[in-house]
C-alpha cells in the first residue's frame, strides 16, 4: 500500500501506511521526499499528518528530524522565537538533519538573528558559527568536482551568497549578544 500511494503521488498517505507497517527504511526515504519538497517549494504538504506524528516519528532518525523541524516552524509562527531557536540548535547539534539540509536550517535562523531583541546568546551564536563552518566545508567538498560545479553553477553561487549573509548576520548577532551579556553582568 505504501508504494502504491507513493506511485499515485500521495506522499502523506504513503507515510501513513509506512508508519502503520513500521518500515523504518521507507520512512526515511519518504522523509527525504518531504524535505526535498520543502526545499523546492518552501512549504510542507500534509501538515496535519506531519504535525501529528506523535511517537511514530521515532520510527527513523529522518522522520524524527522531519517532525521536529516542523515543530520549529510552528514555534516560529506562533512567536516563540527563543524556543524555536533552541530547537533549531538542537537539530543541528544532534546531527539529525542531513548535511545537504544544513544550509536550509541555518537560513531559517536568519530572521532570528536579525530581530531587534537578542534571541540567541553568544554561546548559541558560536554553535551556529561552528555549524556554518561544517556546512561550508560540506558544500566546498561538493563543488570540488569540476563536472558537478558546471552542472550546478547557479546553485553554487546562491549557496555561497547565503553563507556570506549568514556569516554577516552571525557576526552582528554575536556582537549584540556579547554587549547584552556584558551589560547584564
Amino acid at each position: 500500500m505504501c508504494m502504491q500511494a507513493l506511485h499515485n503521488g500521495r506522499l502523506g498517505s504513503a507515510l501513513s501506511w509506512c508508519m502503520q507497517s513500521k518500515d523504518a527504511a521507507f520512512a526515511t526515504y519518504l522523509s527525504e521526499k518531504f524535505l526535498a519538497e520543502y526545499t523546492t517549494t518552501g512549504d510542507f504538504s500534509n501538515l496535519d499528518l506531519i504535525d501529528n506524528l506523535g511517537p511514530g516519528m521515532l520510527l527513523s532518525d529522518r522522520l524524527t528530524f522531519l517532525g521536529k523541524y516542523r515543530e520549529f516552524h510552528r514555534l516560529y509562527e506562533s512567536g516563540n522565537f527563543r524556543e524555536g531557536a533552541s530547537l533549531l540548535l538542537s537539530l543541528l547539534s544532534a546531527k539529525l538533519a542531513p548535511k545537504k539540509f544544513w544550509l536550509t536550517l541555518l537560513t531559517d535562523a536568519l530572521p532570528l538573528l536579525e530581530l531587534q531583541d537578542v534571541i540567541l546568546s553568544s554561546k548559541q551564536t558560536y554553535e551556529l558559527m561552528h555549524s556554518l563552518q561544517e556546512c561550508r566545508d560540506y558544500h566546498t567538498q561538493l563543488y570540488t568536482d569540476e563536472e558537478y560545479l558546471n552542472k550546478h553553477k547557479g546553485a553554487f553561487h546562491a549557496e555561497k551568497e547565503k553563507i556570506e549573509l549568514l556569516q554577516l548576520a552571525l557576526a552582528r548577532n554575536l556582537a549584540k549578544a556579547i554587549l547584552e551579556e556584558a551589560s547584564s553582568s
